[in-house]
């Protein structure tokens, strides 16, 4: 769900699992969300564990090599099949180049000196990037190393903190193994595996509501409960599809999906009714067999490429109240993760902006993830913040 052979090296949407696992994904979102509203109405019940997502880059892997014991620092790259993993600065220069290497050898500079205990991965915050900046007539130290803004009161001991650090860094993922190439990863990190402070700033990404906020009233409970009810209704009805895209058995339906729900986010525009999704899903299907026939060379090729297409719209006029459950259960996790991702966004510790062509605007924090057993799922308000990745230019 989270990791590919133990390595955090991707998140998913927790909606899309029922895209990615079938019926079992579908379940596993309603568990999530469960466990989540459960937690913040504050019952208790099954531990789930919510890290804050921010929005660093690049990912840095670093910690020491069990294999002769030194410190290292890298990117996720330290886990592919050809691992860069930098032990000297001439490393660094040999396996990376421009901005990044740079970061990295800042990384490798500083966080020799953190006291990590084993390996760590964090997102990196900010380096000599820092900025002292004006936003709506007050001062702030600011950074941004990716789409959102960062923004501290210099005068609070957290801007103290900052502007005395060379390097900013918050950690999310712990690995144990024997090997770097064996580890495996936990979202457990604990306060003692490393330390912050003087030329490191580094924070755990584990979510605290000390203000109470992002708590759910009684009412808020109940509403958020039915909305849980309506997913649960439509993945009765769905499941039996879901599995069916799981097994090849309806060519490349969960593919094309991801990339049609993903058009209405670039686009900005929320969810419309299911049927009317589903007919704009068939217009989807029809536009990306065109695109892809046009690039054959034999009428051959592209008669056989057009009969594919065909097999699949008749797929789904054939299972057409199937499919729209499908449709329906995406909106209805969407909806009731956007419940608790509207609430978590209620604690902040430091102020964001989105700098657009007139300024800049107040954001919310990149998202969060949900820990359940093991298994880990981003939790995005993706009409907010991935519509801003799609379209905020990045500076580095």
């Amino acid at each position: 769900m989270a990791s590919k052979k133990g390595k955090n090296t991707h998140l998913e949407h927790l909606e899309d699992e029922i895209l990615n696992n079938g019926h079992a994904g579908g379940e596993k979102a309603i568990k999530i969300l469960k466990e989540l509203g459960s937690r913040l109405a504050g019952l208790g019940g099954p531990a789930i564990s919510i890290t804050t997502k921010w929005d660093g880059a690049p990912a840095i892997v670093c910690g020491t090599d069990p294999s002769d014991g030194q410190f290292f620092v890298g990117t996720k790259s330290v886990f592919s099949q050809d691992p860069k993993i930098c032990k000297t600065q001439s490393d660094v220069q040999r396996l990376y180049d421009g901005t990044l290497a740079s970061k990295l050898s800042l990384a490798l500079r500083y966080l020799s000196n953190a006291g990590i205990k084993g390996v760590l991965q964090g997102d990196l915050m900010f380096t000599d990037d820092k900025k002292n900046q004006s936003i709506d007539n007050k001062g702030y130290i600011t950074f941004r190393p990716n789409t959102i803004t960062y923004a501290v009161d210099p005068n609070t001991p957290m801007g103290t903190q900052i502007r005395a650090a060379k390097i900013g860094i918050v950690f999310h993922t712990k690995y144990t193994g024997p090997s770097i190439s064996q580890m495996t990863a936990s979202f457990d990190v604990d306060e003692g595996d490393f330390r912050s402070g003087g030329s490191v700033w580094a924070q755990r990404a584990t979510f605290t509501d000390i203000t109470g906020q992002a708590g759910f009233s009684a009412q808020e409970k109940e509403q958020y409960d039915a909305a849980i009810r309506r997913a649960e209704g439509s993945l009765k009805l769905s499941g039996a599809l879901a599995d069916s895209l799981q097994s090849g058995g309806i060519l490349d339906f969960d593919t094309e999906f991801k990339k049609f729900f993903n058009a209405y986010i670039r686009a900005g525009t929320s969810n419309p009714p299911v049927k009317q999704a589903y007919q704009d899903f068939m217009v989807h299907l029809g536009e990306e067999f065109d695109k892809n026939i046009i690039k054959l060379k034999t009428l051959q090729a592209q008669a056989k490429k057009a009969g594919r297409w065909l097999d699949m719209i008749d797929k789904m006029e054939s299972n057409k109240r199937s499919f729209e459950m499908l449709i329906a259960t995406y909106f209805n996790l969407q909806y009731a993760k956007n419940i608790i991702v509207r609430k978590l966004q209620q604690v902040k510790s430091l102020s964001m902006f989105v700098e657009t062509s007139s300024g800049y605007e107040v954001t919310n924090p990149e998202g969060f993830v949900a820990i359940s057993g093991g298994q880990a799922v981003k939790l995005i308000d993706r009409l907010e913040f991935s519509r801003l990745n799609f379209t905020v230019p990045k500076n580095w």
